[in-house]
């Protein structure tokens, strides 16, 4: 009787040791949730601070205050930065870009006036704000698409209705906004009424085929042209095979025939097999333009790299600056680009983001990083190639302007020999 007392009592202890374990691990749970919405609330105060302040200042030209990156993502942490962005209205009066300088350093100084860890970006024009939504910029999406508008005018927020709805042509959303259609429509495909079918099933090979010949660079052809386009560019380019080529020609007549009501009925087997087409072929399109995708971001990020590189290079070495071991290269963009005021603060976080992207490219981790990730520091990188350019021509303008003065010193002196 004993024994099976001491049995039970073990097996009573067995069950209560795990559930005493997931309290502990509920309860630090709980302690790292309450301290994190504690640092967001900080964070949040932090940048409605910057916020006021700039308006306080500024607010006959500032459009919009808006903060971005991890704290809207909800990845953020106790050394996460406070992403903000100011846009500046330059319709009103002319901008010159010694003038927008200015300002960049002067909110850059007044964000870390209030925190160490607020880190605030080059200033967007208006000009600059309307001309990437035009032509669809990976930058503004994600910015407008990820932002919150801590302070905004009136044009900002109906910016990112536009985005959300895939109305700016040529966007990424507008990419994924076909491609994510395609399997849904398949979808409702199976059990829907006989036209809706054969809707579904046109429009989700014909957006899936839009949407990869646009990640190519082309226009979305008309639904008339679509299968002249995917014949040119992806079944001669051995992308696509024929025999799914044909199953877009066959969706589209047997679409046709429904539309003229030529075809009424339709057996459950034929049925069955243009669904099995469309699914097919969207799987097709999948494949290709994840394919593109990682080509893409591969070459974007190698040649991030590369530029940012050979333009720090090119300038420490105009500067003879260079260090002669490469590892101390960053050390030297800090030193002499950097805390020397040559070039914003918030290109040494581009940098370091530069080198480790390209790092995970080299360890086989391509895929680990998002896409828009990619395209943002490529934006960056664009915008440090054109500031290193301004600094070399600087410095070769002196350099010519010293070899003039000497010239017209030896030509004085030739004449006074003379004399």
């Amino acid at each position: 009787m004993v024994n099976q007392l001491e049995k039970i009592e073990r097996l009573e202890q067995k069950i209560k040791k795990p559930e005493e374990e997931r309290t502990t691990k509920d309860k630090e749970r709980e302690k790292i949730k309450k301290k994190l919405e504690k640092l967001r609330k900080k964070q949040l105060k932090l940048a409605d601070k910057f916020k006021d302040e700039v308006v306080k200042r500024y607010g006959k030209i500032v459009k919009s205050v808006v903060i971005f990156g991890s704290f809207i993502r909800g990845d953020f942490h106790e050394k996460s930065d406070i992403d903000l962005l100011v846009i500046i209205d330059d319709t009103a009066a002319r901008f010159t870009d010694e003038m927008k300088e200015a300002f960049d350093e002067k909110i850059q100084a007044l964000g870390k006036s209030i925190s160490k860890d607020i880190n605030v970006q080059p200033a967007w024009t208006l000009t600059e704000f309307w001309e990437m939504a035009r032509i669809g910029h990976p930058l503004l999406y994600t910015i407008v698409r990820d932002g919150w508008a801590l302070y905004d005018t009136g044009f900002f927020i109906p910016t990112r209705k536009l985005l959300e709805l895939g109305k700016i042509p040529g966007t990424l959303e507008a990419v994924e906004l076909f491609m994510e259609g395609a399997p849904k429509k398949i979808q409702r495909a199976e059990m829907a009424k006989l036209y809706m079918i054969a809707e579904d099933l046109y429009y989700s090979m014909l957006n899936s085929s839009q949407a990869v010949l646009m990640y190519m660079g082309l226009e979305a052809p008309a639904p008339k042209h679509v299968v002249r386009e995917v014949e040119q560019h992806l079944v001669r380019n051995k992308l696509l095979k024929k025999k799914y080529m044909n199953a877009l020609k066959r969706v589209i007549k047997f679409r046709k025939d429904v539309e003229h009501k030529k075809i009424k009925n339709v057996s459950g087997e034929k049925l069955d097999k243009f669904i099995e087409d469309a699914k097919d072929y969207v799987a097709q399109m999948e494949s290709i333009l994840n394919a593109f995708r990682k080509k893409k971001k591969t070459d974007i990020i190698v040649k991030n790299y590369e530029v940012m590189i050979k333009a720090a290079v090119a300038v420490l070495k105009k500067m003879d600056k260079l260090p002669p071991d490469p590892k101390d290269l960053p050390a030297a963009i800090d030193k002499y680009l950097i805390d020397a005021g040559l070039v914003s603060a918030s290109y040494k976080d581009t940098f370091k983001r530069v080198v480790t992207m390209r790092k995970m490219v080299a360890d086989g981790q391509a895929d680990k990083i998002p896409e828009r990730d990619v395209e943002l520091v490529r934006e960056y990188v664009r915008r440090f190639l054109r500031d290193i350019s301004k600094i070399i021509e600087t410095m070769e303008s002196k350099g010519k302007n010293k070899k003039s003065k000497k010239s017209k010193t030896k030509r004085k002196k030739r004449k006074k020999s003379k004399n």
